[in-house]
C-alpha cells in the first residue's frame, strides 16, 4: 500500500483507541483484530506507548506479553513504539526518564520485535534526546524524533526549522511533526513544511496530526501534496475527532486527487474489512462510535492533545457545562501561561485542564493546586518556554533536584525484579512487583459476546436466587428457572 515516497503508519492500537475508546481496548481484543489490521497493508503499526503501558498495568495485563503476541500476528509489518522521556505519575526522581532506563526500555522493545520508535520529549531538550537516540541506533532501531507543534510565536517557521535540524544532527533517522491538538491549517502548512524540509535536508519528515477542529483530513491531504514522507492514520472506527485521520478516507481522497502512491480496489477492500471488524467490536462492547467533530475555535485556546481533549469534553458534558466550553478553553490558556506556557502534551496538559476545570466549577483561582501544576511551577521536568507566575512560584517553593537512580541502584533495591519490571516501575510509577504476570493462553482468548450475551451471563449468575427469572425487551426474551427452593 505504501509507495517509496509516502508511508502510512497505523496508530489505531495506541492513540486511536486511547482517544476514541478511552483506552478500553484489551489485549484479547487487539489479538482478535490484529490479522485483519495487518492485511490492510500499513507500512508500520504502532503497538505500544507510555499510555498503553499504563492502561495494561491498570487492567492487570502484562504489556510485554501483549507486544510479543502482536509480533506473532503482525509478521511482515514493521512494529513501532512511542517512548516518552517525561512522566506524569509524580514520583520523586522519576519525572524525567534517565538515559539508562530509557536504554532498558528500548532494549526490551527491540528484543520483542519492535523496529521503530518515536522518541517524545515535549520540551525538546537535546541533551536528553541525543544520548537516547544514540542508544537506539546501537540497538538497530529506526528513530523518529518528535517535533511538537504549538500555536504560538515560538512555533515560527524559523524556530521549528532550527529544532528539526538539531534533531537530525543528533542522530534521528526521521523527524515527526506532531500536532497533538489538531491546530494546523492548510495555510500554515504552505510555509512550514518547506521550511522543515530545508532544515532537514535528506532526513525524512513525517506528520502526526489530530482532528479536533475537523481540519485534520484536509490538512493531511495538503501535506501529501506539498510533500511529506510519512503519515500517521487509523482505521475509521478509531479515527477522526480526538484521533488521527482515517486511512480509508485519506487514500480514497488521494486517489481522487491523483496524489500519493496508487491504491487498488483490493487494498481499499482490505481496509473496509478492518473498519467493519473494529465497528463490530465497538458495538459489541458499547464503545463510542467515531466521527468527525464539528469545527470549533476552542482547541486553538486550550490546545489539549486528543485523548485529554476527549476526556474533558466528556467531563464537561457530565457536569452539564457544555455551554462553557470556550470559558474552559480560555481558562486552560490562562493556567498554562501562569505555569510557563509548557507544550500541551503529557505531563503538562492533563493537570492544566484539571486546574482549569476546578476554576470553572467555581473554586477560587488556585485555592487548590493540582500536583501536576505544582510540578510544572517547580520546573521539575525542565525549563518551560515562558516565565512562571512569580507569586505561584513563591507559594510552591523550589524543589531540590533528585538525581535519577542508576540501574544498578534500582536492581539493588529490587533484586528480584527483571529489567522489564523496572521499566514499568519507572514509567508508570508503580512498584516493580506490581507488573502483572503473563496471562495463560485461555485468558487471552477473545470471546465474542454481544450485549444480550452479557445480559444472559449476568442473569444466569443470579438465577439460582429466584424460582423464575424473566426479562423481555426489544429483540430480547430470556426466561430462566431457578434451582433453589
Amino acid at each position: 500500500m505504501s509507495g517509496p515516497a509516502l508511508r502510512y503508519t497505523d496508530v489505531s492500537l495506541t492513540d486511536g483507541q486511547s482517544a476514541c475508546w478511552a483506552g478500553e481496548m484489551t489485549t484479547p481484543m487487539m489479538l482478535a483484530v490484529a490479522t485483519r489490521l495487518a492485511a490492510a497493508g500499513p507500512a508500520a503499526i504502532e503497538i505500544a506507548s507510555l499510555a498503553t503501558l499504563q492502561q495494561c498495568v491498570a487492567r492487570g495485563e502484562n504489556p510485554w506479553q501483549r507486544i510479543e503476541l502482536l509480533r506473532e500476528r503482525f509478521q511482515g509489518v514493521a512494529l513501532r513504539a512511542a517512548v516518552a522521556l517525561l512522566t506524569e505519575h509524580g514520583k520523586r526522581g522519576i519525572d524525567v526518564i534517565s538515559t539508562e532506563v530509557a536504554t532498558l526500555w528500548l532494549r526490551e522493545l527491540a528484543q520483542r520485535g519492535v523496529s521503530e520508535i518515536v522518541l517524545i520529549d515535549p520540551l525538546v531538550v537535546i541533551e536528553r534526546i541525543a544520548p537516547v537516540l544514540k542508544a537506539a541506533k546501537a540497538l538497530g532501531l529506526t528513530t523518529i524524533a518528535a517535533l511538537p507543534y504549538a500555536q504560538e510565536s515560538t512555533s515560527s517557521d524559523d524556530d521549528l526549522r532550527a529544532r528539526a535540524a538539531t534533531l537530525a544532527r543528533a542522530g534521528a533517522t526521521r523527524v515527526m511533526l506532531r500536532d497533538e491538538a489538531g491546530l494546523l491549517t492548510v495555510d500554515r502548512l504552505a510555509t512550514l513544511l518547506p521550511a522543515l524540509r530545508a532544515g532537514l535536508g535528506a532526513t525524512p519528515l513525517d506528520l502526526h496530526l489530530r482532528c479536533q477542529t475537523a481540519l485534520g483530513p484536509m490538512v493531511a491531504l495538503e501535506a501529501v501534496r506539498i510533500g511529506i514522507d510519512g503519515l500517521d492514520t487509523a482505521f475509521a472506527p478509531l479515527a477522526n475527532g480526538a484521533s488521527v485521520p482515517a486511512l480509508g478516507t485519506v487514500l480514497k481522497s488521494l486517489r481522487m486527487l491523483t496524489l500519493g502512491p496508487p491504491i487498488t480496489d483490493q487494498g481499499l477492500h482490505a481496509i473496509r474489512e478492518a473498519d467493519r471488524l473494529l465497528a463490530e467490536l465497538a458495538d459489541r462492547h458499547g464503545f463510542g462510535s467515531a466521527g468527525a467533530w464539528v469545527f470549533d475555535l476552542a482547541p486553538y485556546a486550550h490546545q489539549l492533545p486528543g485523548e485529554v481533549a476527549a476526556q474533558f469534553m466528556q467531563q464537561l458534558a457530565a457536569l452539564g457545562l457544555q455551554h462553557k466550553l470556550h470559558a474552559f478553553a480560555n481558562e486552560c490558556a490562562r493556567v498554562r501561561n501562569d505555569v510557563g506556557a509548557p507544550p500541551m502534551l503529557a505531563p503538562f496538559a492533563r493537570p492544566i485542564a484539571e486546574q482549569a476545570l476546578l476554576h470553572l466549577q467555581g473554586m477560587r483561582r488556585y485555592a487548590e493546586l493540582r500536583p501536576g501544576v505544582r510540578r510544572a511551577l517547580q520546573q521539575v521536568h525542565g525549563v518551560t518556554p515562558g516565565a512562571v507566575d512569580a507569586q505561584l512560584a513563591q507559594r510552591v517553593g523550589a524543589l531540590p533536584k533528585a538525581p535519577a537512580a542508576s540501574v544498578a541502584a534500582l536492581h539493588a533495591a529490587h533484586p528480584e525484579a527483571s529489567d522489564a519490571a523496572l521499566v514499568v516501575a519507572q514509567t508508570c510509577g508503580v512498584a516493580p512487583e506490581a507488573l502483572p504476570a503473563p496471562a495463560c493462553t485461555e485468558a487471552l482468548r477473545y470471546v465474542s459476546t454481544s450485549p444480550a450475551d452479557a445480559l444472559l451471563a449476568g442473569l444466569t449468575a443470579r438465577a439460582a436466587r429466584y424460582a423464575q427469572l424473566e426479562v423481555r425487551g426489544p429483540g430480547v426474551a430470556i426466561q430462566l428457572q431457578g434451582t433453589e427452593g
